[in-house]
């Protein structure tokens, strides 16, 4: 079993992260980072969010079981204007540490807060420090339970060295995949398995599929927006994959956020995956449980079994 001084390299536990205190919690927050909402919602502020830069489109779910978003005004992410978040008067700013324009953005007046991780602590630290920013009952309960429950988790994971060959791809067209340095490599190891990725380093990286058939890999797992995989039965080249003519290809599932990236929802994810790669298939009725009971505990969301279904076949809204 993977202990948690072998998962997080030591670090066994975490003080909130020293974050500069408002007088009063922030009631009005601009989001620009795609994953992060889903953090604010966790913590109980979405009714707080008045520009993002989630939209329908790319993440109906998070719509559907969060309506008051929809009053969020959009923003056009890598294109975050300084003067016009200023006439939104927002209390804080949330931007992607990869993104640079924290600083601009800071220049004009704006509290601004840099997100980014690629760990799983960092998962945990963001969502500790978020709870501090916002101050709020609510947001420190669910920070300290989400907590708990996420180290429960990760603990069991049992790591496999020898385990099967993983392969995540980010986009079938155009081809991207997902190597280490990255959370998703993490969640693999958690689940018993290797990424196939060798030599990848990082998120959404191109690749050839004639690098994909070097690897070779056991399990092919494709994002909930990746394309569709059923074809890739059919197709001459990847037909010749060990994954496929196994019949292991697997679509990622996808709630508020996807899965399988930088959401509170990797703690569905690390269960999930562990199930694939270790037995090859999913307990339907046992994950739905855990799923209503996942968005009950931690978004305050009564989840329809019909919804929790096509969630784990990465399907959108009916």
């Amino acid at each position: 079993m993977m202990t948690l001084s072998r998962l997080f390299g030591g670090l066994l536990s975490l003080s909130l992260m020293a974050t500069t205190a408002y007088a009063a919690p922030p009631t009005r927050i601009v989001e620009g980072w795609y994953a992060h909402n889903a953090t604010l919602i966790m913590l109980g502020a979405q009714d707080h969010i008045v520009a993002t830069v989630a939209k329908p489109s790319i993440m109906p779910w998070m719509f559907k079981l969060v309506p008051s978003l929809s009053k969020a005004q959009p923003l056009e992410p890598g294109n975050l204007n300084g003067e016009e978040l200023l006439r939104l008067d927002p209390d804080l700013v949330f931007v992607t540490a990869s993104g640079h324009s924290a600083d601009a953005l800071a220049k004009v007046g704006l509290h601004v807060v840099s997100e980014g991780f690629d760990r799983f602590v960092g998962l945990l630290e963001c969502v500790d420090g978020t709870a501090t920013l916002l101050q709020t009952p609510l947001a420190t309960k669910r920070a300290q339970a989400y907590r708990v429950a996420f180290l429960k988790a990760v603990s069991q994971a049992a790591t496999n060295p020898q385990g099967p060959r993983v392969l995540h791809i980010e986009s079938l067209k155009p081809l991207r995949v997902d190597g280490d340095q990255s959370i998703i490599d993490q969640w693999i190891r958690s689940a018993g398995g290797r990424n196939a990725a060798i030599g990848v380093h990082g998120n959404k990286q191109p690749v050839s599929i004639e690098q994909i058939l070097s690897w070779n890999p056991d399990i092919i797992i494709v994002g909930a927006n990746a394309g569709d995989p059923t074809q890739l039965a059919s197709d001459g080249v990847w037909s010749q994959l060990a994954a496929v003519k196994a019949g292991r290809v697997y679509r990622n599932p996808a709630g508020i956020f996807p899965w399988d990236r930088y959401s509170p929802e990797l703690l569905l994810q690390v269960d999930w995956a562990r199930q694939i790669v270790q037995t090859g298939h999913v307990d339907e009725t046992g994950m739905i449980a855990k799923m209503q009971d996942f968005y009950r505990q931690f978004y305050g969301i009564t989840l329809r079994v019909a919804d929790a279904k096509r969630m784990l076949a990465a399907l959108p809204p009916e």
